[in-house]
């Protein structure tokens, strides 16, 4: 993916040049390169490829943790519930395809999956064993996912309430949340030195313009409308001196066409969040198996325009392994949510504070993700999902007592 190419870049500008960029540096020099990619994951290639002689031992390497993100997330839910239904939890791991696509692709999101279950496991020994020791390394672990994804950095906040909240069981524990702030501090201050823009990733004002705004325009006042919005806002943009300037502008303006509709947007937003909890993934295979239509227009759209006979006429002329995947898979997604949705109704007087962090951070990304929400931007959080998923549907024995 366009991504891959990114991270990879990166990879090879920090073992030939020592170079914090993932353009490529013999061409045009774009000051968002520079910050665009937290270089956490290009390090990961570097380090798991043998400083770039081998793609596919990343692919295993991913693969790998794949796996242990899922037995250790499952081992986490084993410390608090003894009967969990394997066979429901094979299926609904079977059919979440982007785990399987996605652990064999140059991407980020395995790696940020494993250290999220990882932070779940140590909030689980901060309040069972009570040591500092695991409490350093929860800090140092939110310091490694926002050096993976940029999502995370602002993790930094609701982690000032974690740690006052930790200091029950350790003294002075809220001190420790200063070491994430500093990170972000000297990690935004170093991208000031290199562009002039005290910012954490441009990969912000781009999402901002180029997908939250876009993709709300095209939604609500067609193509047409917003195509030329995002014209208007980047010849503004590149009519400013600085990569400073140009930054602001974008986001100043973006947000002023987004506060307009502040209403609607809000509307899409909370729909693109629960598209990403039922999303099949049809573009993920699509995309993955190199199929020639490699069109973000679907199903829904061709009924919504043509009608049941445009959509059926559609459906049929999908290659195979779409019309038999992509049905079943969007089936057990609508079975994941209903099970997730019964495992609260029925636990949320009952359940541990482990349970609730993972709720948190289940929250956390659909949240954040919004408009663009889709099966990819699940995966962080899937081993987590499909375990609460799967536990609606059990029967389930709690410290001693059956529901």
């Amino acid at each position: 993916m366009k991504d891959s190419y990114e991270y990879y870049n990166l990879a090879e500008n920090i073992k030939n040049n020592f170079s914090f960029y993932c353009g490529d540096l013999d061409l045009t020099i774009y000051a968002e390169n520079y910050s665009k990619r937290p270089p956490l994951y290009a390090i990961f290639i570097l380090i798991s490829s043998f400083l770039l002689h081998s793609k596919v031992s990343v692919l295993i390497i991913q693969n790998a943790i794949s796996i242990l993100s899922i037995i250790l997330c499952l081992n986490i839910f084993k410390n608090y519930y003894t009967q969990i239904n394997n066979k429901i939890l094979t299926i609904f791991l079977v059919t979440s395809i982007s785990q399987f696509i996605y652990s064999n692709y140059l991407m980020s999101e395995i790696l940020f999956q494993f250290l999220i279950v990882i932070l779940c496991y140590l909030f689980h020994k901060i309040v069972t064993e009570k040591k500092i020791f695991y409490l350093i390394f929860f800090q140092l672990i939110i310091v490694l996912l926002f050096l993976t994804k940029p999502v995370f950095y602002l993790f930094i906040f609701p982690n000032i309430f974690l740690c006052f909240w930790f200091s029950k069981h350790i003294k002075k524990a809220y001190f420790f949340s200063l070491i994430p702030i500093m990170v972000v501090l000297l990690y935004m201050n170093w991208n000031y030195n290199r562009t002039g823009s005290f910012e954490y990733s441009s990969i912000q004002n781009i999402n901002l313009k180029s997908y939250n705004l876009y993709y709300f325009n095209v939604s609500k006042y067609g193509v047409d409308y917003a195509q030329k919005t995002d014209s208007i806002i980047t010849k503004e943009a590149q009519n400013q001196k600085t990569y400073k300037e140009k930054q602001n502008k974008i986001k100043t303006l973006s947000l002023q066409y987004l506060q307009k509709d502040w209403l609607s947007y809000s509307i899409a937003h909370a729909k693109g969040s629960f598209r990403m909890l039922i999303d099949p993934g049809r573009f993920d295979v699509y995309n993955f198996f190199e199929f020639k239509n490699k069109s973000q227009v679907g199903f829904l759209k061709h009924l919504n325009s043509d009608g049941v006979s445009g959509a059926y006429n559609y459906f049929i002329k999908q290659p195979l392994i779409i019309l038999i995947l992509i049905p079943i898979v969007l089936l057990l997604n609508v079975f994941k949510l209903i099970g997730f949705v019964l495992f609260w109704l029925k636990n949320y007087n009952k359940t541990s504070p482990t349970c609730w962090f993972m709720l948190a951070l289940i929250v956390y990304i659909f949240l954040l993700t919004g408009i663009i929400g889709a099966s990819r931007f699940m995966i962080p959080v899937l081993p987590l999902y499909l375990l609460f998923s799967t536990l609606g549907f059990s029967k389930k024995h709690i410290k001693g007592f059956t529901i």
